[in-house]
């Protein structure tokens, strides 16, 4: 049973005028039953605080009026807890209010600055246009990698997502030469360029011995074919961009090996590799010509120094493992170069290939994997789709990596 609330208010009235008035008294100008006073006189001891009559009233008798006290004690219980809940609700419901006050007040500023700055009559001034291009010099560095020019893939084997044989192939590696001279003097625009890195980082043929996947030529017609699409594309860059500095570098891919036997041989990759014999072959075709330079290393990297930046390039298919990875590429290929890679000689930049999967470099990540010319075959399915591409950017002299672009083949 709760405690009448008014209580306390009656006994400091008895204690200021004790044994001067009765409990009608108190009933009156308290506004509250007898039974009430009675109760609270008789929990709190202060009964020789009324006037003596007390004793002789009527409201002393037992019985059904001392019950009658309790229930009536019960009900004002219960109304001073629905007064409570009530008063609670009333709490939750001013503060909503306020709450939306605050809103509704910080909507009207809102709406107050929006209008203002609607209503300010902007300050116009002429900009002219920069006919003088931004300082600093640029090399071009375009990847060349996994073209597969043999190899055959019927559109019905990829839900006709892609299409590969050696006539398209010519296609795009024809399109990718056209590309690189056409951004290569877009570029031009911006900055200076008189130097191009191509890359060229193996796998141009599938070859026959290939685990049955189905090809055009035999191994050694597909190299034949593979090196004159690419002396074509060298020969058409110089007849473009006759001022321009090339320097060719070769990795050798895995699907150039001559002894199938053996997966992987690392210390004779490149001896064993027919892509090795076409290299030279290359360099043999152009030497003497005055603006070409080719770097052929017998190690599996190689490293170019561009500016103030180290280049490092490799195909891609030794020292780490995709594996279907989280994050795909990501988390294998920057453990190999963080932990491993960059322990031996440090790289600013990692390019490689290997699988067709275009990935621009960032800050974050100093390292970019190139696409193909191939496309979707049956076996690339199960790694995704993207479309036949290269890759294509700049170093410039001052900001370092900058104009990163895939150069989209398929036409």
């Amino acid at each position: 049973m709760r405690m009448n609330p008014l209580g306390d208010p009656i006994e400091q009235f008895l204690k200021r005028h004790p044994n001067k008035h009765t409990v009608k008294d108190v009933c009156v100008k308290f506004k509250i039953s007898g039974d009430s006073v009675r109760g609270i006189i008789g929990r709190r001891s202060l009964k020789h605080l009324v006037k003596p009559d007390f004793k002789q009233s009527p409201l002393k008798e037992e019985g059904p009026m001392a019950r009658k006290s309790k229930a009536e004690v019960t009900a004002e219980a219960r109304l001073e807890s629905q007064l409570r809940a009530k008063q609670r609700d009333k709490q939750d419901v001013d503060k909503k209010y306020r709450a939306l006050q605050d809103d509704n007040a910080k909507l009207e500023k809102a709406l107050a600055d929006a209008l203002q700055i609607m209503n300010t009559k902007p300050n116009v001034f002429k900009i002219k246009p920069q006919t003088q291009k931004s300082h600093g010099t640029s090399t071009v560095v375009a990847l060349a990698s996994d073209w597969h020019v043999d190899e055959i893939v019927p559109k019905h084997k990829v839900n006709y997502l892609n299409e590969h044989n050696p006539d398209i192939a010519k296609r795009r590696a024809i399109k990718f030469f056209d590309l690189l001279v056409r951004f290569i003097r877009v570029e031009r625009e911006e900055t200076h360029i008189d130097q191009l890195v191509l890359w060229l980082g193996g796998d141009f043929y599938t070859s026959s011995e290939s685990h049955g996947t189905p090809v055009a030529f035999d191994t050694m017609t597909a190299a034949m074919f593979a090196q004159d699409l690419l002396v074509s594309g060298i020969k058409f860059i110089l007849e473009q961009e006759p001022e321009l500095k090339i320097h060719l570098v070769g990795s050798v891919g895995n699907h150039s090996r001559m002894d199938k036997k053996s997966n992987v041989n690392i210390p004779r990759e490149q001896e064993l590799s027919i892509e090795w014999m076409m290299y030279h072959s290359i360099k043999q075709i152009f030497e003497g010509t005055p603006n070409i330079t080719v770097q052929l290393d017998s190690s599996y990297h190689s490293y170019v120094q561009v500016y103030d930046k180290t280049i490092r390039f490799n195909h891609g298919h030794l020292g780490w493992r995709y594996n279907q990875g989280l994050g795909g590429v990501h988390g294998p290929l920057w453990k190999a170069i963080s932990q491993v890679w960059d322990n031996q000689i440090s790289a600013d930049l990692t390019c490689t290939g290997h699988y067709h999967s275009w990935t621009p470099a960032s800050l974050a990540r100093p390292y970019m994997v190139n696409g193909s010319n191939i496309g979707v075959s049956p076996y690339g399915a199960n790694y995704g789709y993207e479309q036949p591409a290269q890759m294509f950017f700049l170093i410039h002299s001052k900001y370092g990596i900058v104009g990163q672009r895939p150069l989209l083949v398929d036409i």
